[in-house]
């Protein structure tokens, strides 16, 4: 009788890790984001985290927007209004200002779904990016990455939420210094926008999702992570510099 090493089909292939659930892969990409985003890379979803953004994304809307003092808002506009134009009629300065109020809560409820086209822009960027260089990955990949990589800033929203709530009636033009999580609070929005749009750029939860998007773009992309984060920060400069611009245009206007 002979005895030999008895093998199952497929014994010589790669034995792959289980696959883990949406919320295991979201505490992963913010504690252990380099074994995640191989991961993600390995078997990317996108349902998952993006109906968690959007879930999230309107709870914190609803909560946040009785909170919000549009009527200051308008009268700070109707104010603007009137030294640019000391002629301008009453009706036509409350006409603007109930736009105002209207379009700012409309907006909030918009918002996440605005969002989703945000986050097929900077996957189609990122993929770009990588084809333009010489890298693998496809879109699946790059959403999937971009939507994991985007969690410090649905951390950053609920945040904002409880502070908004504690605070009771918050001014929205004052929401970007609500957390103090960039030097932006150092100074006024009016008097220096441009200083202030720049200085909002550098969040600590922004900074958080650039590292986060770093390793993502280098476990798709097959990069080293020296080569994404040159990648991925340039890109983020621009942004930086487009943001700049219009605050400078608006600026200009007023």
């Amino acid at each position: 009788m002979t005895t030999g090493n008895l093998e199952s089909p497929g014994a010589g292939a790669p034995v792959q890790p289980p696959k883990k659930n949406v919320f295991a892969r979201i505490a992963g990409v913010l504690f252990s984001p380099a074994e995640t985003f191989d991961d993600i890379a390995r078997r990317p979803d996108i349902i998952g985290p993006l109906l968690i953004i959007l879930a999230i994304g309107y709870v914190t809307t609803f909560l946040v927007m009785p909170h919000l003092d549009f009527e200051a808002l308008a009268m700070q506009q109707a104010e603007a209004m009137r030294k640019q134009n000391p002629n301008m009629g009453e009706g036509d300065v409350e006409r603007v200002a109930s736009m105002t109020k209207t379009w700012g809560r409309a907006m909030g409820f918009v918002g996440p779904v605005l969002g989703v086209f945000w986050y097929l822009i900077v996957a189609a960027v990122l993929l770009g990016a990588s084809r333009a260089m010489g890298g693998a990955g496809d879109f699946k990949q790059a959403l999937s990455t971009t939507l994991y990589a985007w969690m410090p800033l649905v951390l950053y929203g609920i945040i904002v939420t409880v502070i908004v709530m504690a605070k009771g009636m918050v001014d929205p033009s004052q929401m970007a210094t609500v957390v103090k999580s960039n030097p932006a609070f150092l100074t006024d929005m009016k008097e220096q926008p441009i200083l202030f749009s720049l200085l909002s750029s550098f969040d600590i939860f922004t900074i958080w999702t650039i590292i986060l998007m770093i390793f993502g773009f280098s476990a798709f992309s097959k990069f080293s992570r020296t080569k994404s984060a040159a990648i991925v920060v340039s890109l983020w400069l621009v942004i930086i510099v487009v943001k700049l611009g219009f605050a400078a245009l608006a600026a200009s206007r007023a």
